[in-house]
């Protein structure tokens, strides 16, 4: 600790005032008054000279400066390392690959901050794992994706007292779900750690010549003779032809075709429409022609599952008052020769309105290849008119609180003011449909009662509360453009949603809860999302929420919208089938199985579920036979018990070669819906070809975090960096005491004051 003067005045000024006040003093006391003693007044003049150098004193403003010894222990530096295919690039200065310059870095960076730094490795790619210098020299980059956003907040320690960083060795470019706001999520967590992420980018601008193809929506349900569209998305890379064709097979056969205009780096999309006149499961494929000098042809195809049902989707609508939405979405379902509609509505009190509506099909099947003459027979179906049937009832709930009833429908769609059909008992049977019967409930106009009770609030991906009316568009949001849920004709998906007339709320949402996707939010909110179309799953069932009123507005569109004409019943039809081609069970099914993918990497285990309905799972549980291009013969698996859940076994397949495989319930005939499930192992080479590196991207996540951007390609330059940096940010630092801070040096002025004045008082002195 050290005494040092930090002086309120400039140095002339203070010595000017000590002469003047010791000339004041001289003179003071040369003037003795009479009938004091010398001795008193050599003690008062002291005095007066001791509290005048006080104030001087003051002015001096004396400091003392004590030193705050560091954080104990060293601060962590973490090296987190990409090995994805793509570091295997040989596109740096002196010809060597992108990984052998990261891990020369690491080592120099090992070797000479070890003495400042708690060191860690780890590397990344599908996964993120801590590592060691022997272990990272002797791996070869192979990795099928770049996950920068699970590899930061992965890498990331708390507990330490020091400090902690990051050292970032990767050529950026991230290519795992989510994209860049995925990223961008997890520097927020990074910067709140208070770890900042030094980046190093390797590569450069390296392009491939290739044509790619992925399926947007790679499997679809659909009802006999019901088109279905089928999309993918195309993307050309280098010098890759412009004018693509794209080839639509079915069972190894062409179907159709398609020139697609392909121009810079964006997707386009490609559209195709099928329809099959019998149930069953069928598999196609959208193929690109290869051209000359193309650097692969794996990518050049995408695979398409149609599962095709001859049960229609039995949909039942209840609604506590009549409202013009339930009556258009009515007739808007009604249209949809895949469904089946039953509609409740309380007129009254104890008179509810029941309205059924069908169509009576045809019995006769109709053969796979149809002549023009048959083609058109399958396309009248949806021509076949609507039955028709109604009937009062004195209670509307009962449908609900009887579990036969409510377990013959697929689909719940709840309108408003249902209290009266949401007894104790309807909520209970409710529950259990939507959980273990895989049932899907519908709030189609947001809150569906004046006050949610307990029970339905934990079925519920949202909570409301009660704010003035407000009106609002709504948007797709990027996860729900992801999965697909809606599917307009003829215009990209969700495009027109902004421009269609505004819908009405009176409540407002909350935050949805943790498990909960929102799927639609509010056109042009700038500030918080909020959620309009919103979904969570409940058990094996799935529950979504609309919010707002007014919606039947779009199904009666002024000629303004006439483009839009289509969007209404779209996004019905859309919402629906995405709802129940997801479901465990499908109508008339007792036992299904389903793939966790179309298309699994050679990387990846395959697996599938086996869903088998209570009344079934009471008998032996059957295995599951497997064949296809990389095996010889027949593999018999025995599926296992997942968890707690009644009914839902895990099929297993193991580590498969590339090929194309079929998985089939043993025992149950090939023609039953849900016995048979097929899909593809393929050799996914996204990191092979996407080699251009994302400067722009790291630069991103080391200004966000306070790191830097490391452009040297020296190791020991990167080394001396981060001796630098904690040089900067770990300074000495100083506690700066002010001496009139301290009490017993304010008491003692004060004192010395005091007993200055009390002894000229006392002396007969003013």
């Amino acid at each position: 600790m050290t005494l040092t003067y930090e002086p309120l005045i400039s140095p002339t000024l203070w010595l000017t005032l000590a002469l003047v006040l010791a000339g004041l003093l001289v003179w003071y006391g040369w003037n003795r008054p009479w009938g004091i003693g010398l001795p008193r007044w050599a003690a008062i003049i002291t005095l007066m000279g001791l509290s005048g150098a006080a104030l001087l004193a003051i002015l001096l403003n004396p400091t003392w400066l004590e030193r705050i010894p560091p954080p104990k222990g060293k601060p962590r530096l973490v090296i987190v390392v990409d090995e994805s295919a793509s570091m295997a690039a040989t596109d740096m200065p002196d010809g060597r690959s992108r990984f052998a310059h990261a891990v020369d870095i690491t080592k120099t960076c090992l070797d000479k901050l070890s003495d400042r730094f708690e060191l860690g490795v780890t590397s990344f790619s599908n996964n993120v794992l801590p590592t060691t210098m022997d272990d990272l020299a002797g791996k070869t980059p192979a990795g099928s994706i770049t996950d920068l956003a699970t590899a930061i907040p992965s890498s990331i320690e708390t507990g330490y007292a020091g400090g902690q960083m990051m050292l970032l060795l990767s050529d950026g470019n991230h290519n795992a779900g989510g994209g860049t706001p995925r990223v961008l999520a997890s520097v927020a967590y990074a910067r709140a750690a208070n770890t900042p992420v030094f980046t190093k980018t390797f590569g450069t601008d390296a392009t491939i010549h290739d044509l790619a193809i992925r399926m947007h929506a790679p499997q679809q349900l659909s009802f006999v003779g019901q088109p279905v569209p089928v999309t993918a998305l195309i993307r050309r890379r280098g010098r890759a032809p412009e004018s693509v064709t794209a080839v639509l097979k079915h069972d190894g056969k062409e179907v159709s075709r398609q020139q697609v205009l392909v121009r810079g780096d964006v997707e386009v999309e490609v559209r195709f429409q099928v329809e099959q006149e019998t149930k069953g499961l069928y598999r196609y494929e959208i193929a690109l022609e290869p051209f000359e000098g193309e650097v692969t042809t794996v990518n050049n195809y995408g695979t398409f599952l149609l599962r095709v049902v001859d049960e229609p989707i039995r949909v039942l609508l209840v609604e506590g008052k009549p409202y013009w939405d339930s009556k258009f979405l009515a007739r808007t379902l009604s249209s949809d020769p895949s469904i089946e509609l039953v509609s409740i509505v309380r007129m009254t009190e104890g008179r509810y309105l029941e309205r059924t509506l069908k169509r009576i099909r045809p019995d006769a099947k109709k053969p796979a290849a149809a002549t023009s003459e048959k083609k058109a027979d399958v396309q009248s179906i949806a021509q076949i008119p609507v039955t028709e049937s109604w009937r009062v009832v004195a209670n509307g709930a009962e449908v609900l609180a009887d579990p036969k009833s409510i377990g013959s429908f697929q689909v719940l769609v709840l309108g408003r003011d249902a209290e009266s059909f949401l007894s104790d008992q309807a909520l209970v049977n409710l529950r259990a449909w939507v959980a273990s019967d895989s049932g899907a409930l519908v709030c189609y106009r947001g809150q569906p009662m004046a006050q949610v009770n307990e029970r339905l609030e934990k079925m519920l991906p949202v909570q409301w509360r009660t704010s003035r009316e407000s009106r609002f568009r709504m948007t797709l949001t990027d996860r729900g453009r992801d999965l697909r849920w809606f599917e307009p004709q003829g215009q990209a998906s969700g495009d027109a949603l902004p421009y269609l007339p505004a819908l009405s709320a009176m409540t407002a949402t909350d935050e949805p809860k943790p498990l909960a996707t929102v799927l639609a939010a509010v056109s042009g909110n700038s500030g918080e999302e909020t959620p309009i179309v919103t979904y969570q799953p409940y058990g094996g069932g799935r529950v979504v929420v609309v919010e707002g009123s007014g919606m039947w507005r779009w199904a009666f569109l002024p000629p303004a919208y006439s483009d839009h004409d289509s969007t209404y019943a779209s996004l019905w039809q859309s919402l629906l089938r995405w709802l129940v081609s997801r479901a465990g069970l499908l109508p008339g099914q007792d036992m299904a199985l389903r793939t966790d993918q179309v298309t699994f990497a050679t990387s990846d285990a395959p697996a599938a579920t086996l869903l088998i309905r209570k009344e079934a799972a009471q008998s032996q549980i059957p295995n599951i036979e497997l064949t296809g291009d990389g095996i010889e013969g027949k593999r018999l698996i025995v599926p296992a018990a997942a968890g707690e859940d009644p009914g839902v076994f895990r099929v297993a397949f193991g580590t498969l070669p590339e090929g194309r495989y079929q998985a089939s319930i043993v025992g149950q005939p090939a023609e039953k819906s849900g016995s048979t499930a097929v899909f593809d192992v393929r050799r996914l080479m996204e990191e092979q070809l996407d080699l251009k590196a994302r400067p722009d991207l790291m630069a991103r996540i080391a200004s966000s975090t306070g790191g830097a951007v490391l452009n040297s390609n020296d190791p020991n330059e990167i080394a001396n960096a981060f001796v630098s940096h904690l040089e900067k940010s770990r300074p000495d630092r100083i506690r700066r005491t002010s001496a009139w801070d301290r009490w017993w040096v304010l008491a003692g002025t004060f004192a010395l004051w005091t007993i200055a004045w009390g002894l000229r008082r006392n002396s007969g002195l003013v």
